[in-house]
């Protein structure tokens, strides 16, 4: 890609007599490409299959199929609960002479993620970025990289595909581009409060949201604390359980974490309870400190 040219003479110089392929470079392009190996070796432990995901907590997934890349995608579409991305693929799908596939969507931004070998998967590598993917219809020594299947355009890349990227630390963070939105807050419970409360009780639900949704690295702890000191507020009748947890799982979703997903789903719940049976007390204005 640093040799790249619009030059023409210059393109048919280089492929006179030479073994050339093509590169599209991948973020420049606004495109993702999942790409799934076939290499001939044996699968690691199973905590590196899908890092970040506790597989135990699957016994359904038929882990002793695995053996590929695309093995690897299907079982993170199962964990997920999501369709396959591999049977009538709705996408464009590129076959490459090793074996592997290449899937390529579009995700109409040129800059958002980042390249990252088995951070998803096991033999799972994603491009983008400044990864280039080789266009099919390329020949190289190796052989021709075909595409297969009846699409010959990039999808958009799905949703739950692009939380998981987040999820895995591919999604690329332009310190230029500011906060993450605000989570828009739900209403105290009490319109009257000893002092401030009603008023000390929106300021800290904003703050553990906008904490949780600006979280980057330990999420999950950060998910954690947030739950448990709003589920203080929620214990003193300050806030209403039901949308203190609705808004801590759309700040959790602004910061990566699937909605859907389990473990983040369990701890919330952990959290707002433990709060809960610890209430945190609100002195009044007259008390003395």
């Amino acid at each position: 890609m640093r040799a790249a040219t619009r030059e023409r003479e210059l393109i048919h110089r280089w492929w006179r007599g030479q073994d050339f392929g093509v590169g599209v470079a991948t973020g420049p392009s606004g495109l993702v490409v999942l790409d799934l190996d076939d290499h001939d070796r044996p699968p690691p432990e199973q905590a590196l299959l899908l890092p970040g995901i506790d597989l135990t907590q699957h016994p359904d997934t038929e882990l002793g199929r695995v053996r590929t890349g695309a093995d690897v995608l299907e079982l993170l579409c199962r964990v997920r609960r999501a369709g396959s991305l591999l049977e009538a693929p709705a996408t464009l799908t590129v076959q490459t002479p090793s074996g592997g596939i290449h899937l390529w969507y579009r995700t109409g931004d040129t800059s958002r993620y980042v390249q990252g070998a088995g951070r998803l998967g096991w033999q799972v590598d994603v491009r983008a970025g400044w990864s280039t993917a080789v266009a099919p219809g390329t020949v190289t020594a190796a052989g021709r990289y075909r595409m297969v299947g009846h699409q010959d355009r990039p999808a958009r890349l799905p949703r739950w595909v692009a939380l998981e990227l987040d999820r895995v630390g591919l999604r690329h963070r332009d310190a230029a581009a500011g906060p993450p939105r605000r989570v828009r807050l739900p209403r105290p419970t009490r319109e009257h409060g000893p002092g401030d409360a009603p008023a000390y009780a929106a300021a800290a639900l904003r703050g553990e949201l906008e904490a949780v949704a600006s979280a980057r690295a330990g999420r999950n702890d950060q998910l954690n604390r947030a739950g448990f000191r709003l589920g203080q507020l929620v214990g003193a009748g300050l806030l209403e359980h039901d949308q203190v947890h609705q808004a801590l799982t759309d700040a959790a979703e602004q910061a990566g974490i699937d909605p859907g997903e389990a473990k983040a789903q369990s701890t919330l719940r952990r959290a707002l309870q433990a709060g809960i049976r610890s209430p945190r007390t609100i002195p009044s204005p007259g008390a003395r400190s």
